[in-house]
């Protein structure tokens, strides 16, 4: 499932995002909080012009509903399809009935790792 969302931000796929969350989603990055599905939503709608946001995974961990993902976020000019710039990330996702009901993000993979094992 945690694949599955990333790639669907990946894409842009708004609705198909919608169907994957929990109606009390929280999705927490470092500019705030954003709760419910419409909130949520709206975050992932945020699209760049010319670049494209895509998530490459390198490793997930699964505890029951959580899980943590250590992956790569890369900005691909549309163009050319090249990378114009990438970054490691951390998230710590939770599940709720199948759903996303918690989506954190850490700007150092070792927070997200630190979170997932307390």
């Amino acid at each position: 499932m945690a694949r599955r969302i990333l790639t669907v931000l990946g894409d842009g796929d708004v609705e198909e995002f919608r169907e994957l969350i929990d109606p009390q989603v929280e999705i927490h990055t470092e500019r705030g909080v954003r709760h419910g599905v419409d909130e949520a939503v709206r975050w992932a709608a945020r699209k760049f012009e010319h670049l494209q946001r895509r998530y490459v995974v390198d490793e997930i961990q699964e505890a029951g509903d959580r899980v943590v993902v250590l992956a790569r976020v890369q900005y691909v000019w549309r163009e050319s399809d090249e990378v114009g710039d990438e970054w490691l990330l951390g998230l710590v996702l939770e599940f709720r009935h199948g759903k996303l009901r918690r989506w954190r993000l850490y700007d150092d993979p070792i927070e997200a790792l630190e979170e997932f094992e307390a």
